[in-house]
């Protein structure tokens, strides 16, 4: 065999150099790249702008990607300020904001109307408002205001994701009457629009007027709109998703609310999925009462369209739907709901433990909450629960030829409440030992069993 030739100048035996390819940014997927963005800004925010110096080709690439991040204003006055710093051009790229309403402050108000609030002495400390006449400077002052953020609004053609937040008793609460009119605002912007949460309960519904794309809604179902005008909107829309949350709420002065649930549910195209959220504290208690007792007739609607129902409410004492009739467990009505139901998947917190027996044959995956807070640890408490629904389980599966679930795949368990997260898989854990037989129990019968630290319950 020939030896390979020395180098004339250097007397070393020449070698084909070994060219590896390279693997440039720039030659990754667009999808690719934007998911290491998301995490340079969870991890480190200040990188991301650095990105902008590297080259045009970054730039024009990241820039797109920072205003498709959702924004928060809090208050009419950080937007006017963000637009006044921004470039409209990129404003198409905005796609989620979350914002909330404040009062005016006449303290900031310059020019004539400045001078008309200050001789009628409204200022932001004295509280004073007075009648809503034409003459009236303080609404003058909210009028053109409103106008100020309806102009804003509408620099943001593409927006998809809308949280209107609640004022706070420490923010400046804004008068009804322009609440009243931030509603028709909203209804008149944003035609794009997908997915929408209200965290105000004494909003008109104007607000979900105009959204031919809305898909999702979150609100409290409380208006201080008419059944009518309810029906008549929600009739306009092809919702699919309704999550009704109550939560606790300062109402603006002047305001009146009615609930709206049964025109929700009466006049809503047919749904998939319905989320009941109520939080300790809501001054309008027994929700899922509301749904199940005094709108079973408008929730027959949805029963064979629903695939997801989502119980994150007590069911509360007995309720009577109508004056004189006799009340009646909330828990009864929803079992006999679920039974004649084609649900897909159930999520329900512990005091829901009763209707696990009703559910209907359709069911594919379960998710049991035992974190609901406040709630101190017991271990033997939701060790024996914990027994108890894979005892069931066994029983309604155990024999092949008639198995009540047919298609149940999945039961997940959030356990934080009980056992933190960390320890849950501990040997030493006092849950360890019962969880393992439960899930090679439930995975003899072809059920997987997840259980999972707190992940939260939904939120406005």
């Amino acid at each position: 065999m020939p030896r390979p030739q020395p180098n004339c100048r250097s007397g070393k035996a020449k070698t084909r150099p070994c060219h590896q390819p390279s693997l440039r940014f720039l030659t990754l997927a667009l999808e690719l790249r934007e998911n290491i963005y998301a995490h340079v800004v969870h991890n480190q925010s200040s990188s991301l702008v650095d990105l902008l110096l590297v080259n045009r080709q970054l730039s024009r690439e990241v820039k797109p990607f920072l205003y498709k991040l959702p924004l928060t204003f809090d208050g009419q006055s950080q937007l006017f300020n963000w637009l006044s710093k921004v470039d409209h051009g990129h404003l198409r790229h905005v796609e989620e904001i979350r914002f909330k309403l404040h009062d005016i402050k006449p303290d900031e108000i310059v020019g004539a109307l400045g001078k008309k609030l200050q001789n009628a002495n409204i200022t932001s400390a004295s509280g004073s408002r007075g009648p809503d006449t034409p003459d009236n400077p303080y609404f003058e002052a909210c009028r053109a205001d409103l106008r100020r953020i309806g102009a804003a609004f509408r620099l943001l053609p593409n927006l998809k994701y809308l949280t209107i937040l609640s004022a706070s008793e420490r923010d400046s609460q804004p008068h009804h009457r322009t609440q009243d009119a931030f509603s028709k605002l909203v209804g008149q912007c944003f035609p794009k629009l997908k997915f929408l949460t209200s965290e105000e309960d004494q909003l008109p519904i104007d607000f979900i007027s105009g959204k031919p794309e809305l898909r999702r809604l979150r609100f409290p179902a409380t208006t201080s709109s008419d059944d009518e005008e309810t029906e008549e909107l929600f009739s306009a829309l092809s919702l699919t998703e309704i999550e009704i949350c109550r939560l606790p709420h300062h109402t603006a002065s002047g305001a009146e609310e009615w609930d709206c649930v049964t025109p929700i549910l009466e006049r809503s195209a047919s749904l998939r999925s319905l989320t009941l959220f109520e939080r300790n504290g809501a001054e309008t208690p027994n929700l899922a009462a509301e749904v199940f007792v005094g709108s079973r007739n408008a929730l027959k609607r949805h029963k064979e369209s629903l695939r997801t129902l989502k119980l994150l409410a007590k069911p509360g004492p007995e309720y009577s739907a109508d004056e004189g009739s006799d009340p009646v467990h909330p828990e009864a009505y929803c079992a006999a709901f679920l039974a004649q139901s084609s649900l897909i998947h159930i999520e329900f917190s512990d005091v829901w433990m009763s209707i696990y027996e009703h559910l209907p044959r359709t069911i594919q995956t379960i998710t049991w909450r035992l974190d609901e807070s406040p709630r101190p640890p017991n271990v033997a408490t939701s060790v024996a629960r914990i027994k108890k629904m894979v005892t069931h389980a066994i029983q309604v599966r155990g024999n092949p030829r008639d198995p009540k679930f047919p298609h149940l795949r999945c039961i997940a368990i959030h356990l934080d409440g009980y056992f933190p997260s960390a320890e849950i898989t501990h040997p030493t854990h006092p849950s360890n030992e019962i969880l393992m037989m439960a899930r090679a129990k439930l995975g003899e019968l072809g059920i997987r069993l997840d259980w999972k630290g707190w992940e939260g319950v939904p939120t406005l």
